[in-house]
């Protein structure tokens, strides 16, 4: 007897996956079966907007595991990764109870089965060509910068070429573009450091909405050189927002991989001060259209290549117990 197959897609966004309480009580991931005929991807289009009246794109397939749904039921499950093109408000059929967005360290916590959970946790890991790609890049950088010989400065120059083809295979951005991107590094390499910051009043954090996407994040960007880290953020504060603020704690050092963000080309650590706002009054920028202050259950839509939801929420609880020590990953 031929089991049937469900196709379903794992959307993660912030840093927290969205899921369905079916009628057993039990949380799954959005999809169905295909009709008759229909492709994998096409109906897992298909699913998302009957379920949640949105549209998706799927993207690689994450895994594929066996369900005893019920006792002597079998199910094949293949999970595909997904994205959304626009941000819309979901509306959930008749076919589930409920939607919920859960962060990745909840799932332990929920009625969800296990083969759900992993593949979860698979589609919020970098795939594995992207980890491979970036070490490449980073022995043909090395490689360019250490070599004294024509041919192996060559070889190093080749082995980035291919890096920035395999690159662009697997994201919407060309080897061009990639090349471009590997070519402002020239010395060993080495992860980027980026610098945000949670300046609170009145309960509320502070957030900047960034022109080139229209969506908020903390205040930010990258760490310069001659510059400590507190110089960094303070000056990044002041220029994104126009208050004067002074960092206060260090409160975590995250790698940006494991908190949701998408997938980059390189490996970036984000440090994340709490600052106290000394001055100033609010004024956009020319990299932010917008200022505003924000309570923890009422934030705007974020800008996923900035900022995570759920470590704006470490924020918040390091605003309300200083004495917290710092993370890390």
């Amino acid at each position: 007897m031929a089991v049937p197959v469900s196709i379903k897609g794992v959307l993660i966004e912030d840093g927290s996956v969205a899921l369905l309480e079916n009628e057993r009580g039990e949380w799954e991931l959005p999809g169905g079966r295909p009709e008759p005929g229909e492709d994998a991807r096409a109906a897992l289009v298909r699913e998302f907007r009957e379920e949640l009246g949105v549209e998706i794109v799927p993207g690689r397939i994450v895994d594929c595991w066996n369900f005893e749904v019920l006792p002597e039921r079998h199910i094949t499950i293949v999970t595909y990764a997904v994205t959304r093109p626009e941000r819309r408000a979901m509306q959930v059929s008749h076919e589930h109870r409920r939607l919920g967005w859960f962060a990745l360290d909840e799932l332990d916590a929920l009625p969800l089965p296990a083969g759900y959970r992993r593949s979860i946790r698979a589609a919020a890991d970098d795939p594995a060509w992207l980890g491979i790609a970036r070490e490449l890049q980073s022995l043909a950088q090395s490689g360019l910068y250490y070599s004294k010989d024509k041919f192996d400065t060559q070889r190093y120059e080749r082995v980035r070429e291919l890096t920035a083809e395999m690159m662009a295979m697997g994201s919407g951005a060309t080897a061009a573009q990639i090349m471009e991107l590997f070519r402002q590094d020239l010395a060993y390499g080495t992860p980027r450091v980026g610098v945000r910051a949670a300046a609170f009043r009145d309960g509320r954090v502070l957030m900047v909405r960034e022109w080139n996407d229209g969506r908020w994040a903390l205040p930010g960007g990258w760490a310069d050189v001659n510059r400590t880290a507190s110089e960094c953020i303070e000056r990044e504060v002041w220029e994104e927002t126009g208050f004067t603020a002074r960092a206060v704690k260090l409160c975590g050092l995250w790698d940006r991989r494991r908190h949701g963000a998408p997938p980059a080309p390189i490996t970036i650590y984000n440090l994340y001060f709490l600052c106290e706002i000394t001055g100033g009054a609010p004024r956009p920028s020319i990299e932010t259209s917008e200022i505003g202050f924000f309570a923890e259950d009422e934030l705007p839509e974020l800008s996923p290549l900035r900022v995570q939801q759920r470590l704006i929420h470490r924020m918040f609880a390091h605003h309300r117990q200083p004495d917290l020590p710092t993370e890390f990953d």
